[in-house]
C-alpha cells in the first residue's frame, strides 16, 4: 500500500511533460480572501500562459480555477492551506497543514519545495499493535492516524504458552505466525516503507523481530502492553519523538555532510550538483525553499542555464527541479532555511558512498529515536 499522502503528490513529484500550473494558497478561514487568491492566481497564469496557449486554451486550462470559485465547496471542506496543480491531464486540490506562502508558478514541472518540508516534519509512521490473538496495524502522522487492517493470530499461541512441555513447539508456531505477518505487512506496504513502531508484550516481539527484516523498524519498542484503548497514547508518544527528531535532522545531515566532505563526496557548487543529480551520483540534497533560482537544466549532461527572473511557462526553480530528480533517482531532498545551511549556500550534495559506514561514525542510527531524543 503507498499511503494516501504518497498516493497523492508521487504523480506530482514525477510529472515532467507539458504544461504545469502551480498555486499554493493561504487559508485563514476567509472564503472571500481564498477567492482573492485565486482570481490572482488566474490572472496571474493567463499572463504565462499568453506566449504557449491561445484564449480558449487557456480558458479550457484554467476552467476548473474559475470552477472553484463559483461552487465554493471544495474550498469550504479544506482547513488547512491548499495547494493546485494543474497539468493538460489532471487537477488536483491537496489540504496542507503546515505554513506556507501564497504563489504562483507555471513550469515544465510543478513546483514541489513546499510539498517536501511538508513530508519532512510530518512524516508517517507505522504502528504495530500485537496483542495475544490479533495483530493491529495503523498509520499515522502529525495530523492523522486510522487503523489500516487487522489480523487475527494463531489461537494455539496463547494455549502453547501454558504448556512448558511444548516449548518448542510453541516457538514454531509463534515463528510461522510472525512470518505470515510479515508477508502481510510487506504486502500492505509495498515499496513505500515508514518508520515501524511495535507495541505489545515483550515475548511476542522478541519472536517477531527475530522473523521480520523490516529496515526502518524501531526496535524498542514504543510500548510493552498493547490494547485499542491505548492507541491514543501511544500515537502521542509517537508524535512527540518524530516531533522532536524532525527538529534535529538537519543537524544530523549537516554533520554528515561535514564527514562526507571529509572523503571528498559532497559538492557546493550548483553547476557541479547538476551534473551529478543528472548522473544519478547525489544521495542525499540539502536545498532551501526561501530561494528560487530560475532558469532549466539539460537533463542528458547535467549543464544549466540560470536566468536572473521566470523568463516563461518553461522557467522553474532550479532547485526544484534539481530536487525532484534525486527523488526519481531514489535519493533524499532535504529542505532548510538559508541561514541554517553553512555559508548561506542555497544547495548542498552528498554524492553516494558507504551510508553504513557514515551512519555508524556519526553515531545516527533510525533505533537513536528511542534512545532520548
Amino acid at each position: 500500500m503507498i499511503t494516501e499522502k504518497m498516493t497523492t503528490l508521487r504523480p506530482i513529484f514525477e510529472s515532467t511533460n507539458g504544461i504545469h500550473l502551480t498555486a499554493y494558497l493561504i487559508n485563514q478561514g476567509c472564503l472571500l480572501n481564498l477567492k482573492r487568491q485565486l482570481r490572482q492566481t488566474i490572472q496571474e497564469a493567463h499572463e504565462w500562459l499568453q506566449p504557449a496557449l491561445s484564449l480558449d486554451e487557456r480558458r479550457k486550462f484554467l476552467e476548473p480555477l474559475v470552477t472553484l470559485i463559483k461552487d465554493t465547496r471544495i474550498l469550504n471542506s479544506i482547513n488547512g492551506n491548499i495547494g493546485i496543480f494543474r497539468n493538460e491531464e489532471s487537477f488536483r486540490i491537496i489540504n496542507i497543514p503546515i505554513e506556507i506562502q501564497q504563489s504562483c508558478q507555471v513550469a515544465s514541472s510543478f513546483h514541489v519545495k513546499p510539498l517536501l518540508r511538508w513530508l519532512q516534519c510530518d512524516q508517517e509512521f507505522l504502528l504495530l499493535g500485537l496483542e495475544e490473538m490479533s495483530a493491529n496495524l495503523y498509520l499515522g502522522s502529525q495530523n492523522t492516524f486510522r487503523l489500516i487492517d487487522s489480523m487475527i493470530l494463531s489461537n494455539s499461541i496463547k494455549k502453547l504458552e501454558s504448556n512448558s512441555d511444548c516449548d518448542k513447539l510453541k516457538k514454531a508456531k509463534q515463528l510461522e505466525t510472525f512470518s505470515y505477518l510479515e508477508d502481510w505487512i510487506s504486502k500492505i506496504t509495498n515499496n513505500y516503507k515508514p518508520i515501524l513502531f511495535l507495541a505489545g508484550k515483550p515475548s511476542y516481539i522478541k519472536n517477531f523481530q527475530s522473523v521480520f527484516k523490516y529496515k526502518k523498524m524501531i526496535k524498542n519498542p514504543i510500548s510493552s502492553r498493547f490494547s485499542k484503548e491505548d492507541t491514543f497514547h501511544i500515537c502521542n508518544s509517537i508524535r512527540k519523538i518524530l516531533k522532536e527528531d524532525s527538529k534535529k535532522s538537519l543537524e544530523k545531515i549537516l554533520m554528515e555532510f561535514r564527514f562526507a566532505e571529509e572523503g571528498n563526496r559532497t559538492k557546493k557548487n550548483i553547476f557541479q550538483i547538476s551534473k551529478a543529480v543528472v548522473q544519478g551520483k547525489v544521495r542525499k540534497l540539502i536545498v532551501t525553499d526561501e530561494l528560487s533560482i530560475f532558469g532549466k537544466i539539460d537533463l542528458k549532461s547535467g549543464g544549466l542555464s540560470i536566468h536572473p527572473t521566470d523568463l516563461d511557462h518553461e522557467d522553474d526553480c532550479i532547485l526544484d527541479d534539481l530536487a525532484q530528480i534525486v527523488l526519481s533517482k531514489g535519493g533524499e531532498v532535504i529542505i532548510a532555511k538559508r541561514d541554517e545551511i553553512p555559508n548561506g549556500r542555497p544547495i548542498l550534495a552528498i554524492l553516494d558512498g558507504d551510508e553504513d559506514c557514515l551512519e555508524k561514525t556519526i553515531g545516527y542510527q533510525l533505533n537513536d529515536l528511542q534512545l532520548g531524543f
